[in-house]
């Protein structure tokens, strides 16, 4: 068995018990299987996590997550003496929620796959079933959920730090969870903004009136004016766990008001970002202190009085390059609300807030789906295969040509972003979303603006910048650490997440695939317009290229509980002229 000591048999009950009061009641042997095979799963990720950031020179050879982490402690503690400051027993407890909830995730998606498969049976792929039964809206509502799977190369990916293993249940994507949020009312004074607060009331009473119409009858139902508060919409766990202690003093004096469970909304890959079924055109993103190995939980601290600025001078840059031919868009911020109380340090003063975000289905074409990157990658139901894999045997065109429009389509924009005006998106699994069009690569969404960075060097001195870039935390004067921002956001989680997917798919090797990616770079650069700094473009030119590649340790960087400081290690480049 392959957790062969520790609570095997009661994390099983515990676990055929939690699905069984959702509906879903399996064998425990079938519990067992999924358990193991997720167990399975981490000690591979464990085992090339920990090759890849240099922390080991050969496989460990172990049957088990602990026995491995112990391993791997007493080697370290020989070749890296600090190693007995690192989160050891912070680690064991994540891997062993990650098991827990990927077992559960993988016996949840069973069930649903075999429902998906009946309903969609009348169509020859997933991908077809969804262009013709589901619109715009609810086509994301889907795959925001279906494809929820976590970033895989975390060891622990499936750990949620702060939730049970109900709350996981209730809370997450991955098994159809619908939220039912609770609305606040704030007292005006209390909030830490007038501009802000004002357009955000304005925003929520217009995108969902019958709620807001509803928020002001229950304030008069308690006989208070709802000209006297702001509508603050919080996640019940945040309230549960965070707020109401937090509050107590503003619940006494009515200066907070809880009007609990009064919206119901679908949480997506993003677990702080909300949205709604009967609402396409914009989204909420909560404040939540829930953590994932590759999430940190959101306060929404970045409201700087520069951040409006410069999301509307990235704004005004993409519209000013036609979004270059609609292939790169950013979702946009529509309004934020937040605490301001001289009592509280500020830091739990954001544990107190709510924004209001586009939803990315406003900037498709009516011809158009939106597919986050990460459900590219999952298996169909109904092929076996990924639904990149469907999508690509829909359009007739070869997997080699195929990869090469992807890559031609995401590459020139964002090559000219980072030359021209030296802005780097920070594009991870969960927030990407790519654009089709008649089964065709269109282009990207970026669901988050808040990881840009934007280079302030001297190369960009000609283009012309909102004054407060200086003082703000988007700002990075490095071009070195741009480049590396681009590398690891579009080559290695866009790019090299789909070589991956198309050479085990169709059988193409995975050195041919990053060869049309060099080729494709090549052109790109050929066809860049001529007022870019020289210097900058031979230089950036020559590292992306020629040079080795940083490559995130995250894994590293997770034991030493330090996510302020990023640990990078040295690796090939695929691209380097010698593999062609």
């Amino acid at each position: 068995m392959a957790l062969a000591y520790g609570s095997f048999h009661e994390l099983s009950h515990q676990l055929r018990f939690l699905l069984f009061e959702i509906g879903i009641g399996l064998p425990q042997n079938a519990i067992d299987y999924f358990i193991t095979l997720a167990h399975k799963e981490t000690l591979r990720r464990l085992q090339h996590a920990a090759l890849s950031e240099g922390l080991i020179n050969a496989p460990i050879a172990s049957h088990h997550v602990h026995d491995f982490i112990d391993q791997l402690q007493l080697k370290l503690k020989k070749s890296m003496p600090a190693s007995q400051f690192f989160q050891w027993e912070t680690i064991r407890n994540e891997l062993d929620e990650s098991i827990a909830n990927e077992a559960l995730a993988q016996a949840y998606r069973q069930c649903w796959n075999n429902q998906l498969a009946n309903e969609a049976s009348p169509y020859q792929s997933l991908w077809s079933w969804i262009k013709n039964k589901l619109s715009t809206h609810q086509s994301l509502l889907f795959l925001e959920q279906w494809g929820a799977s976590g970033h895989h190369y975390h060891p622990s990916f499936q750990a949620k730090t702060g939730f049970t293993r109900r709350e996981v249940l209730q809370n997450s994507p991955e098994f159809q969870a619908k939220i039912s949020i609770h609305w606040c009312a704030l007292k005006k004074d209390k909030t830490c903004s007038t501009a802000d607060s004002m357009l955000f009331n304005t925003v929520i009473a217009r995108e969902f009136p019958y709620e807001y119409a509803l928020w002001q009858d229950k304030l008069r139902c308690n006989h208070l004016s709802p000209q006297d508060y702001y509508p603050v919409p919080v996640h019940p766990w945040q309230w549960r766990n965070q707020l109401q202690n937090l509050c107590a003093e503003m619940i006494d004096d009515k200066s907070l008001v809880l009007l609990p469970h009064h919206q119901t909304l679908i949480p997506s890959m993003s677990l702080d970002t909300l949205l709604s079924e009967r609402n396409p055109n914009c989204c909420m993103q909560l404040a939540t202190s829930v953590n994932t190995p590759y999430v940190k939980g959101t306060q929404l601290t970045d409201f700087q009085p520069q951040k409006a600025e410069i999301s509307n001078w990235i704004e005004a840059v993409l519209t000013a390059e036609n979004h270059y031919g609609n292939t790169l868009f950013i979702t946009r911020e529509l309004g934020n609300i937040r605490l301001f109380d001289q009592s509280l340090p500020q830091y739990q003063a954001n544990k107190f807030s709510a924004c209001l975000k586009q939803n990315p289905v406003q900037l498709l074409a009516a011809n158009q789906k939106a597919v986050p990157l990460n459900s590219l990658l999952m298996t169909s139901p109904l092929t076996k295969t990924t639904l990149l894999h469907e999508i690509i045997k829909e359009s007739t065109l070869e997997p080699l040509n195929y990869f090469s429009l992807y890559c031609q389509n995401i590459l020139f924009s964002q090559m000219h972003l980072l030359l021209k005006y030296g802005i780097t998106l920070n594009a991870q699994l969960h927030n990407t979303l790519i654009v089709f069009t008649d089964d065709k690569p269109q282009g990207l969404i970026i669901n988050n603006s808040d990881f840009i960075k934007i280079a302030d060097h001297p190369l960009y001195k000609e283009i012309a910048r909102p004054g407060s870039l200086a003082s703000s935390s988007v700002n990075i004067s490095d071009l070195n650490a741009i480049r590396t921002l681009f590398i690891q956001s579009t080559l290695q989680n866009n790019i090299s997440s789909l070589i991956d997917s198309v050479s085990h798919e169709f059988q193409l090797s995975v050195q041919e695939l990053w060869n049309e990616v060099r080729s494709v770079l090549l052109s790109v650069f050929e066809a860049l317009p001529k007022d870019i700094d020289p210097r900058l473009l031979s230089w950036q030119k020559h590292f992306l290229l020629q040079e080795t590649w940083p490559h995130l340790c995250s894994f590293t960087m997770r034991l030493r509980s330090n996510h302020a400081q990023n640990v990078y290690i040295k690796q090939d480049n695929p691209l380097y002229g010698s593999n062609l």
